[in-house]
């Protein structure tokens, strides 16, 4: 599997057993955070959850290009979007 840019293997554990599998995006600009996780169990997989996670970011960095984009207000905008999963 590629390396995906920004876009990161993540696993939570409570003891023994796991309480999250799946993949998180991470895209940071002018100071601003945006961080979005893409579950397994809810997605179809690994292969969904990552699926979901690249056309995202693809589409936020798609958006950040155009000149004038405030990331802020970008960022607030896909916060309040659920996932697509």
């Amino acid at each position: 599997m590629k390396k995906e840019k920004n876009i990161t293997r993540f696993s939570k554990e409570n003891g023994k057993a796991y309480t999250f599998r799946g993949w998180r995006l991470c895209i940071t600009r002018n100071g601003e955070r945006f961080v979005r996780y893409f579950s397994e169990l809810k997605c179809g997989g690994a292969d969904g959850a990552l699926a979901q996670a690249v056309a995202m970011r693809d589409e936020m960095l798609r958006e950040l290009q155009v000149d004038g984009t405030d990331s802020a207000e970008l960022f607030r905008r896909y916060r309040r979007m659920g996932n697509e999963c």
